[in-house]
This record gives structure tokens, C-alpha cells and sequence, in this order.
């Protein structure tokens, strides 16, 4: 679960596209300097219900993100890391096959909380399911994106956003059709 929040904080973008997808162009250059990794970002699903009223799953059909531990906790886990690099997205309706793609390819930094809870700062876009009464927003699956904000998720899975945000998509909007 952290891997996919880690993913998810790096940022969206979206781009409606109703095709397949063009092939994925050639694996970019690592950031400068020491200590970037690669890493796969995973598939993941929402059940009916859950943050939409109809199922949703993704599968990442660009994915180049590349992570830098920063610091780590005193057992030797990640504190905090870095991430930056190309991430997009497939989102599908289940029930209909209606698509859509999200680009989550904003930089950003993540706090890993001892307790299993995450605080993310980016700059950029985001993807962001919330469930009924786990947020500050209402239950969706929404893009959000701006300049500079702070994303929350405590071990309970309670997700605060923060700062010069704005909402600017509504999954559960866009893929009800």
C-alpha cells in the first residue's frame, strides 16, 4: 500500500482517450545524481461502491518514476523519499469499459510515518480516491492539481488535502457514461 500511495502522490494529469494507447516511448534518463532507483508502479482496483459508484481499475501504460530514499527511520525503513519522472495511468469503468488515462507525473516528497500513514508534498497533478467519511473531500475519485499541496493519509486511511490546490476532474463524473 505504500508503493501505490507513494505512486499516487507523485501526481495526475488527464487526457481523455477512448483508443489503445501509442507504445511507450524508450525508458528516460535517471535524475542526476546518486541513489535514484526505478521502481514499477502497480496495478490497482476500487470496488463498486468504494469511491464511485461503479468499480474502477488502472494499470500504469507509461511508467518511468524514479525514487530517491533521503532519509530512513532508525530500523533501516524509508523516512523520507523523493519521486519524479513519467507516470500514466489507464482508469476504466468496469461496468462499462468507458476509459480514460491520468497522468500522475508530478515531482514530489514523501514522509513515511512510523505508523504506516504518509504526508506527500508535490507540485502538480494527483490522482485521489477517497471513501465516504475518510476525507476532507467527498467520496470520489478525483484529479487534483496545483502549484504547491499537501497530501495527508493516516494509518486509518483518513486523507487531508491541503494548499494551493484545485479539483479538477471527477472520475466518477467523467467514466459514468
Amino acid at each position: 500500500m505504500r508503493r501505490l500511495l507513494s505512486a499516487m502522490a507523485t501526481g495526475t494529469l488527464l487526457a481523455a482517450v477512448w483508443s489503445t494507447p501509442a507504445p511507450a516511448a524508450p525508458p528516460t534518463a535517471p535524475p542526476k545524481g546518486n541513489g535514484w532507483e526505478l521502481r514499477p508502479s502497480p496495478s490497482f482496483d476500487y470496488a463498486p461502491g468504494v469511491v464511485c459508484d461503479f468499480g474502477i481499475h488502472a494499470d500504469p501504460i507509461e511508467d518511468e518514476v524514479y525514487y530517491r530514499t533521503l532519509t530512513r527511520w532508525p530500523d533501516g525503513s524509508v523516512r523520507t523519499e523523493a519521486a519524479t519522472g513519467p507516470l500514466v495511468y489507464r482508469l476504466t469503468n468496469v461496468a462499462t469499459g468507458a476509459s480514460t488515462t491520468g497522468d500522475a507525473s508530478a515531482s514530489g516528497v514523501s514522509l513515511h510515518h512510523q505508523d504506516g500513514g504518509l504526508t506527500g508534498w508535490s507540485h502538480g497533478p494527483l490522482l485521489l480516491g477517497v471513501r465516504a467519511g475518510l476525507g476532507n473531500l467527498p467520496r470520489g475519485f478525483y484529479e487534483i492539481d496545483g502549484p504547491a499541496w499537501r497530501l495527508d493519509i493516516t494509518a486509518a486511511n483518513y486523507r487531508t488535502v491541503s494548499g494551493a490546490y484545485r479539483i479538477t476532474k471527477n472520475f466518477c463524473v467523467a467514466l459514468s457514461g
